[in-house]
């Protein structure tokens, strides 16, 4: 399967966060998924911005080689990707390179600011090149998925790439992230974990199930009025 997967975010450990099973998952299907991450993440601590976001980048690169992920930086102002008039453009740039049969990006409902300039920058960029689909939100706030892979076990491989953020507290993240992956596998009837992405159908890409890993298994409910007429 000669699938190619872009995952734009705005932050060095978004990728990881919002999408670290989906990767894994990708990755086991030898499709490669190619990150492009608009900031450095220099104002995300209080380091000196340049020692912060050079470190941050190390920790990108990490966290995706864990993830089997390629990762591309962007590098513009952290805090301020709704006033760069060039965003749109750069992301046209990397899709003509990339070549995606499938964009997945923050959600336009997203809490922070950059993720939602994110979020508009790409559907521009996106045009009639490829869908684009929608990552889940912090703890899932804001968002209706209508498609859920099945990440279960790929927790031990996400957590590990979280944790390389060792300059964000990661360990919150990672905690978040678990219990996020609970609730959406717990949505589906399913015991293990999962991740969640929402698309709107726009012609042409009305259907997009065959650009995803598998869901979580359909788990039949039981009739117990059967099992009691039985008895």
């Amino acid at each position: 399967m000669n699938t190619r997967v872009t995952i734009v975010t705005a932050h060095p450990d978004d990728a990881e966060i919002y999408a670290g099973g989906l990767i894994a998952a990708y990755a086991q299907m030898a499709i490669k998924v190619h990150i492009v991450i608009a900031t450095n993440g220099e104002r995300g601590g209080a380091l000196p911005a340049k020692t912060l976001g050079k470190l941050r980048i190390d920790e990108a690169i990490a966290g995706a080689k864990i993830l089997g992920a390629e990762v591309r930086f962007l590098e513009l102002p952290d805090g301020k990707l709704n006033n760069c008039a060039n965003l749109s453009s750069l992301l046209r740039n990397a899709f003509s390179q990339i070549l995606p049969d499938l964009i997945l990006a923050h959600h336009p409902q997203d809490y922070h600011s950059d993720h939602r300039a994110i979020a508009e920058a790409s559907r521009q960029a996106a045009s009639f090149r490829a869908p684009i689909a929608w990552l889940d939100t912090m703890m899932g706030v804001g968002t209706s998925p209508t498609h859920y892979i099945d990440t279960t076990i790929f927790q031990d491989i996400k957590r590990s790439a979280i944790l390389c953020h060792t300059s964000q507290d990661p360990l919150r993240f990672s905690e978040k992230a678990q219990l996020l992956g609970k609730f959406r596998a717990a949505q589906c009837g399913h015991d293990g974990y999962a991740e969640a992405i929402q698309h709107h159908p726009i012609y042409p890409f009305c259907d997009i199930r065959s650009l995803l890993p598998p869901p979580p298994p359909v788990k039949p409910i039981t009739d117990r009025n059967a099992q009691l007429n039985a008895n």
